[in-house]
């Protein structure tokens, strides 16, 4: 995967700082990382984990995301997995990034809160739509918690980026409560654009 841009952590022909989309359209993130490339097998598997209720894959999906971990690994002081929207858990059962964030705890010495960030808007899924829609979707979809966030490094999971913007969403806001920085941490990237 390497080498990537320092920020988004879009893949590079070679390392020359910033990729352009960063320097012309800048991210709140300080980095995005993902563990691996969505695509097959793997795609179908997240498949799997995400929609159809197959939750005993979190263990492995996060051994994959613990053994790409070292080649990123930074000081953070809260991990905030992205939330699902309260109807959409209940209907789910359980939210697919909380459970990758809680199979890296124990290993990384984290300390997960999901109630740093909640999804008070239910926003429609982003698979289908593009960049412009996609922001649409998740704007306002967010509200952070001030005192569990304030002053702190953060680290967001999530299990697949794609164009980001659920990320620059989450992250807009834990930054106006307070947060010192918030990165993202993604099991797979998929798409070639975060801006």
């Amino acid at each position: 995967m390497e080498p990537v841009c320092p920020k988004c952590g879009r893949p590079q022909s070679s390392a020359v700082g910033e990729c352009y989309a960063c320097r012309q359209n800048p991210i709140p993130l300080r980095q995005v990382r993902t563990a691996t490339f969505y695509e097959m097998p793997l795609a179908e598997v997240v498949q799997q984990f995400k929609y159809e209720g197959y939750f005993g894959l979190a263990p492995p999906l996060a051994e994959l995301m613990l053994a790409a971990w070292p080649r990123w690994a930074h000081p953070v002081d809260l991990v905030v997995p992205i939330p699902l929207h309260a109807a959409r858990r209940r209907e789910r059962g359980y939210n697919q990034s909380e459970l990758l964030a809680r199979g890296l705890e124990s290993c990384l010495d984290w300390q997960v809160e999901p109630a740093a960030l909640k999804r008070v808007r239910p926003t429609r899924p982003q698979v289908g739509l593009n960049m412009v829609e996609r922001r649409a979707n998740v704007y306002g979809a967010f509200v952070a918690e001030p005192v569990l966030v304030e002053g702190k490094d953060i680290l967001l999971i999530d299990d697949v980026r794609t164009t980001g913007a659920t990320l620059v969403a989450a992250a807009d806001v834990l930054l106006a409560a307070g947060a010192k920085s918030v990165s993202a941490y993604c099991l797979a990237g998929a798409g070639s654009d975060i801006n």
